[in-house]
């Protein structure tokens, strides 16, 4: 993994801006050739070895922004899906828990944040949130907010990484760090969600901040129409 990230690096460096806007969307159609956490890793590399921290606000803002976007379409084409998605059985069977929790629950939303860190199904949870007609600001407040967590595990690495690429390429140390810090999002991750589950009386001030974190969206929305 560690001279793949290095070899990306190498070939993002150039243009790191422009693909940082043009691969998100790319990654979300051939995700299996281009991993999206290395992508993220490499992009953090990338700002770290950025000769300004304008440029590296930059980097990281269009990859926040292109991610963003292209959630934004998937979600939309989720909502395109609902009255057809008979018509495809295995799409169908696919969704079938994510849409089953996200319809009993509304909080099961937050469920997208380790969906989007980790590879999780990440692209089905967006689309079943389009099936199931979550309202869109919501939607979008929680996707902005797991975005963020995405860009500070996986960017955060590459930033850490991005002192010595040899070291990157070569060094088992690295590897042994890399593979804590994955295992360590993971189970802080997980150990959030089921918390959250066992603690019944906090699902209803969840869902309600959630709630509220989607009105404050639509109503900068409004306030900049």
């Amino acid at each position: 993994m560690l001279e793949q990230i290095a070899d990306l690096i190498a070939w993002l460096e150039p243009h790191a801006v422009i693909l940082a806007l043009a691969l998100p969307p790319v990654i979300r159609v051939v995700g299996h050739w281009i991993p999206e956490e290395l992508f993220m890793v490499a992009m953090g590399a990338l700002a770290a070895r950025s000769h300004s921290s304008q440029t590296a606000a930059l980097i990281l803002g269009a990859v926040v922004v292109s991610h963003f976007v292209t959630d934004q379409v998937v979600y939309l084409g989720g909502r395109w899906l609902r009255p057809r998605l008979g018509r495809f059985p295995r799409i169908e069977a696919r969704f079938r828990t994510i849409t089953a929790r996200l319809a009993d629950s509304p909080g099961a939303l937050l469920g997208l944040v380790p969906a989007r860190v980790l590879p999780l199904g990440r692209g089905a949870w967006l689309a079943a949130c389009g099936v199931v007609r979550i309202p869109w600001p919501r939607f979008a407040a929680v996707d902005l907010a797991a975005l963020i967590v995405h860009l500070g595990v996986w960017s955060g690495l590459g930033w850490w990484f991005a002192g010595d690429m040899e070291r990157l390429a070569t060094s088992v140390e690295s590897t042994r760090v890399a593979g804590a810090w994955m295992a360590a999002a993971l189970v802080t991750a997980t150990m959030v969600v089921v918390l959250w589950h066992s603690r019944q009386s906090w699902q209803p001030r969840t869902t309600s901040a959630v709630r509220r974190a989607g009105r404050a969206v639509r109503d900068f929305g409004r306030g900049q129409q």
